[in-house]
């Protein structure tokens, strides 16, 4: 759900918790979110394609050129007509994905497919006006600048959206570079675009004229190219801590691109990152580190929320759906091999004795969610007991100080908290360790989560509910792993000639060997 704050009037934002990641049963998502965010800072699961980050800066200059006014609602119907517009030749001809309206705009071409005419005219001023109540292109007031792309250019320090004596935004002298190489790569059709913007309306004929401006066509060596290299690269001259570690992610998703001769997925980085988070090289452990951690911090809430999911499952098929929390975890734990005679410490080490710790949780992620796809009780709790085995002996190559990089408060679980838990019952019964932790630190965890999700969001988000003394069952959920914005840089990499289908470029290539 979009809220209005941080970025000022009119300008939705995320809500904190959980803010890419969905449904947060037990509270885990911030902490992991904390991580991934510092290593990819300007870029966010929803900014999808980078030409954006040089076509605001240029609207947004050019506004302040033509108009001036700082009349808030006369700035946000001028942005969103040009997003509209912007929309509009996106989607004629060849098609263009990741594009803010774009399943709008197909609408309104397919009136057009068989009018051959190139002075037909498609009128797109209603549905940018931000107090239309039908067709409009994004339901959001805020448009694809003020729901999306505003925080983050923000974030990149391209944009001010919350100066108290403008109440507009404007470009900070960061995004001049963008701006001036938007509008020379445009030359006369920067005049096309913004006087269509002003009318309301474009021709088919106009829409042709207007197709260099799609997100695929940046030329290559061209300005607008290496303007957007640099700011997404970090290679300011007075680069922030920030645009550093974004620098260090998208050089190791080039570098893992070079190994693979192909465009690295999510998956391919995560979990070669994972492997190598202890790596001594001084150049690259901040980064890589900083990668695994957030890779184990992800699989420790998968583990988690696999014995929630269980849980789940189990009350499910119970008589009335009802069970004690005695009895959901004995379901639980009764099939495992679990024992009281023997300590965690011991059982522990004999599940991690025969693999190395980044193959076992591989093996056992995998395991999970096989298990919870084929609604498998038995296999969701042992591969998620295998998991923590693995996270527990993995724990070992993180430092206090990269561990500190959780920032975990007290009402956050992160995997740094689980495995203070673990360490902490080392000797105790190995089945009595894990009936408490998933009493404890899953199922009335939820219900706490729940409960303060009720109380200050006024969400009702339990899956399961106390009733005299049982427990209830209101729902399942999916257990999956989180996004952390890989993709996207990823797909800002192609946008900027850094990366193609085989690897790195030889602009890619050039810099890796900047670096």
């Amino acid at each position: 759900m979009l809220a209005e704050n941080a970025l000022g009037p009119g300008f939705p934002e995320w809500t904190e918790l959980g803010q890419e990641t969905g449904l947060d049963p037990l509270g885990m998502q911030r902490p992991i979110e904390v991580v991934y965010q510092s290593l990819l800072p300007g870029i966010s699961t929803i900014t999808l394609r980078l030409r954006y980050y040089s076509f605001f800066p240029w609207l947004l200059d050019s506004y302040a050129r033509r108009n001036g006014s700082t009349d808030m609602q006369e700035f946000r119907f001028f942005q969103r007509k040009a997003e509209a517009l912007y929309a509009l030749l996106c989607a004629h001809r060849d098609y263009e994905l990741g594009i803010a309206g774009i399943l709008w705009a197909s609408r309104e071409l397919q009136s057009l497919a068989e009018e051959t005419d190139p002075n037909a005219i498609v009128d797109f001023a209603s549905s940018a006006d931000p107090d239309s109540r039908q067709n409009r292109y994004l339901e959001n007031k805020g448009g694809a600048f003020g729901g999306i792309y505003a925080s983050q250019l923000r974030e990149m320090g391209l944009v001010r959206v919350d100066d108290p004596n403008i109440p507009i935004p404007y470009c900070t002298n960061a995004a001049m570079d963008l701006a001036d190489a938007m509008s020379d790569q445009l030359g006369d059709l920067a005049e096309v675009f913004l006087s269509a913007v002003e009318k309301g309306q474009v021709t088919v004929e106009t829409l042709d004229r207007l197709a260099l401006m799609k997100q695929s066509r940046v030329p290559a060596d061209s300005v607008e190219q290496e303007a957007l290299a640099a700011v997404l690269m970090g290679r300011q001259q007075n680069a922030r801590e920030p645009d550093v570690m974004r620098r260090q992610t998208l050089i190791e998703l080039l570098r893992l691109a070079g190994e693979l001769q192909r465009i690295p997925r999510a998956d391919d980085a995560k979990w070669a990152w994972f492997n190598e988070g202890n790596s001594q090289e001084t150049d690259r452990i901040d980064v890589l580190g900083l990668w695994s951690l957030y890779q184990a911090s992800d699989l420790c809430r998968l583990a988690y929320e696999g014995f929630l999911s269980a849980a789940l499952q189990s009350l499910e098929a119970a008589p009335y759906r009802r069970k004690t929390l005695r009895e959901i975890v004995a379901d639980l734990i009764e099939p495992t091999d679990l024992e009281n005679t023997t300590t965690l410490a011991e059982y522990l080490r004999n599940q991690t004795a025969d693999e190395e710790p980044e193959t076992l949780a591989k093996q056992a992620a995998s395991e999970l969610l096989e298990a919870e796809k084929t609604g498998d009780v038995d296999g969701e709790v042992r591969a998620s007991i295998r998991l923590l085995s693995a996270l527990w002996r993995k724990s070992s190559d993180y430092s206090s100080s990269v561990l500190r990089r959780l920032r975990s408060v007290d009402h956050f679980q992160s995997y740094a908290t689980e495995i203070r838990f673990l360490e902490q019952r080392l000797s105790t019964p190995a089945r009595t360790a894990f009936e408490e932790m998933i009493s404890s630190r899953v199922i009335k965890r939820h219900l706490w989560v729940a409960s303060r999700k009720f109380r200050n969001q006024k969400a009702y988000t339990f899956l399961m509910e106390p009733d005299d003394g049982q427990l209830r069952f209101r729902s399942r959920f999916s257990v999956s792993p989180s996004s952390p914005r890989i993709d996207q840089a990823v797909q800002f990499l192609h946008d900027a000639k850094l990366l193609d289908d085989k690897g790195p470029t030889s602009l890619g290539i050039a810099e890796i060997e900047r670096q």
